[in-house]
């Protein structure tokens, strides 16, 4: 595995007295959020160049430093950068939630009900007349699969997809604080592939940017997908 070659371990110290950043908690100086961005970035520009990423981006487990950052701002353009530690800050075309993952479409749960009305109010979507709950055009979500159920997580996120829109993962079992993993986290990247399909999914992209050469075996190396939700 690639733990100590690309990432060092983290070791699940606990937030400092006084320490101002949340993130520092789960993170410490391994959060690595350049490294993100230099993966990410490639991919962000050929499918902004292609016109496919769209208007309404959400970036789940955005931590300190969204990757949506990395964007062009255009008109009309907006953000949701959804984490369990984000600051409920909001400016002009960015809006952070709070919000843990594994609540995102359960209708029942207090903290999503109030985190939808903001995005509601965000977006000038009034819920109350709107027939449809507006959909994001692209969804991204890095460093986040281990701590979560995975399943119940990128399910939920499924029905605030557009049709032809798409979601890009970026994840590396077993990397991060492990205190901290979900049984139900993904632990091989090949359950992805029967869980998208199931969920009206096509990959039009994976990549192994850290594999070794003349390495085949997929399922714990760092990997970087989009898939496009056909149906």
């Amino acid at each position: 595995m690639l733990n100590w070659l690309f990432y060092r371990p983290i070791s699940g110290k606990r937030l400092e007295e006084g320490v101002a950043n949340p993130w520092q908690e789960y993170w410490g100086d391994t959060y690595a959020p350049e490294l993100k961005q230099w993966l990410l970035k490639p991919v962000l520009d050929d499918l902004e160049k292609e016109g496919k990423l769209g208007n309404l981006i959400v970036d789940i487990g955005s931590g300190a430093h969204p990757i949506t950052r990395l964007l062009p701002a255009r008109p009309g353009r907006k953000r949701v950068c959804i984490d369990i530690a984000a600051d409920n800050g909001e400016s002009i075309d960015e809006l952070r939630l709070r919000l843990d993952a594994e609540k995102i479409g359960q209708l029942s749960r207090l903290s999503f009900c109030k985190a939808l009305v903001r995005v509601s109010v965000f977006l000038k979507i009034d819920l109350r007349k709107e027939a449809e709950i507006e959909r994001a055009d692209t969804m991204m979500i890095a460093d986040t699969l281990n701590y979560v159920d995975f399943r119940k997580v990128l399910g939920g996120l499924t029905s605030y997809l557009k049709l032809r829109g798409r979601i890009i993962i970026l994840n590396l079992p077993y990397r991060g604080n492990q205190s901290l993993f979900s049984d139900l986290g993904l632990k091989d990247n090949r359950q992805l592939y029967p869980f998208l399909e199931e969920q009206g999914f096509e990959i039009e992209f994976k990549s192994f940017p850290k594999r070794p050469r003349n390495e085949t075996d997929e399922s714990e190396e760092l990997i970087v997908l989009v898939a496009r939700k056909d149906s």
